[in-house]
């Protein structure tokens, strides 16, 4: 069987790990103090960003360069508070199998044990984190769950972002040199592109497209026809809008991997052109709406299982309404609010992360951090810079942050952001 490439070139040493080098290098200095003798402050250490950036692949890169038995459990598979004892507690209390302490322990997925099944799970891993006797290192994507706040603030936070284009064609060349395979660079940086700032993701596409070969071209790439979201959805709403029964239609959702709510809003925002005759046009709308009652209460109270009622009525039902077809073609068109939101994505995934701080702080939803709070200390921090100052170390803002807050645009905050890391290199040169 091929060996996977993301497990072939996992780093196998700090200096591998491909961006996000302060963070990189605070974990590293947090790793010396234990191996010091002296068990720092904080015994935990939190790494959070998007999935592919290499939280976990630095932890197990430098247990594998400094000699640690990294031992690895995913937190979402232990939620109760024996079993968290059991797996985790033990492990942190005792020595390895050569009886050295010489280990790290993994506890990956730690956002999932902040679901509303957790039956002690936080409050226990809480108390591991104090009595723990090697190092923990804990993975998430978002550790800004309210009910996360007892173990965030007994850890150092350390934060992963996106890979940047260039970083992960960097190492897409490199690992073509190592597996000897001829590609231009072009197909290189779609390949990045299409990623979207994931590492893991963009290794597993270039892997598939070499399919065995040394020479790959841009045609290659077609290969990924069923990664290419856009393609992928128009081949769904193809499926959906000319299938003939409740079965067909479903099945047009099978294996596609887009979010549930953005279909929802492929298929609302193409009905009118695709149903032109308007009694067809209220049937396929009655059941959109209540495809979307479904989906608000699957996102609002998680209740999964409505699932299965919501998928059928937004597909099947939607293709039953359509008794009179369009005279002619008719094509899809892009949804006016996915552009919208693709367009301020940056903006948006920073200001949540502003939120999603402040509520954990203040002890409010998300929503309420957003709306209510976060107009209020972003006037603060734009005229008073004691208490911005202040405010800013109390809520553990980033630089980027901080600078939004008092009234940066995005992109003015990250060309700082890149001048800042530019100044410090020239000068550590």
């Amino acid at each position: 069987m091929t060996e996977l490439w993301v497990e072939k070139y996992r780093p196998k040493r700090v200096a591998d790990v491909v961006g996000n080098k302060e963070s990189v290098d605070a974990f590293v200095k947090w790793m010396k103090q234990w191996e010091l003798g002296r068990p720092p402050e904080k015994r935990a250490v939190l790494l959070y960003g998007p999935a592919g950036v290499g939280k976990t692949s630095l932890v197990l890169a430098y247990g594998k360069e400094h000699g640690y038995d990294v031992i690895e459990v995913n937190a979402s598979d232990w939620r109760d508070e024996a079993r968290m004892k059991a797996v985790v507690g033990e492990s942190s209390l005792q020595a390895t199998l050569d009886g050295s302490t010489r280990k790290i322990i993994v506890v990956d997925e730690v956002d999932g044990v902040a679901g509303r099944e957790d039956a002690g799970g936080i409050a226990a891993l809480s108390r591991i984190i104090d009595e723990t006797r090697v190092p923990l290192a804990l993975i998430a994507n978002n550790p800004w769950d309210p009910k996360l706040a007892p173990i965030r603030e007994k850890c150092l936070m350390l934060e992963f972002r996106r890979l940047r284009k260039a970083e992960v064609v960097k190492r897409l060349r490199e690992i073509a040199e190592m597996e000897g395979v001829k590609v231009p660079d072009a197909v290189l940086e779609k390949l990045a592109e299409m990623s979207e700032g994931d590492l893991r993701s963009a290794i597993n596409d270039f892997q598939a497209i070499t399919g065995g070969r040394k020479i790959v071209d841009e045609k290659a790439l077609e290969a990924l026809g069923a990664r290419n979201r856009v393609k992928e959805i128009f081949d769904a709403l193809r499926m959906v809008f000319n299938a003939k029964s409740i079965r067909a239609a479903r099945a047009a959702l099978e294996g596609l991997e887009v979010d549930l709510d953005m279909i929802y809003t492929w298929i609302l925002d193409n009905t009118p052109d695709q149903i032109p005759d308007p009694s067809d046009l209220a049937d396929a709308f009655e059941a959109l709406a209540r495809a979307d009652v479904m989906l608000a209460r699957v996102n609002r109270r998680q209740e999964w299982r409505l699932m299965r009622y919501a998928i059928p009525v937004m597909t099947g039902g939607v293709a039953l309404a359509r008794r009179h077809k369009p005279s002619g073609f008719v094509k899809f068109t892009f949804p006016p609010r996915i552009r919208f939101l693709q367009s301020t994505s940056a903006e948006r995934e920073l200001r949540r992360s502003i939120a999603q701080k402040i509520a954990a702080k203040l002890h409010l939803s998300t929503s309420k951090a957003l709306s209510q709070m976060l107009p209020y200390i972003s006037f603060i921090m734009a005229n008073d810079g004691g208490m911005g100052d202040a405010m800013a170390r109390y809520f553990e803002f980033t630089a980027s942050e901080v600078a939004y807050l008092r009234g940066g645009e995005v992109e003015k905050v990250e060309k700082a952001g890149a001048r800042r890391r530019v100044s410090r290199r020239a000068r550590k040169s």
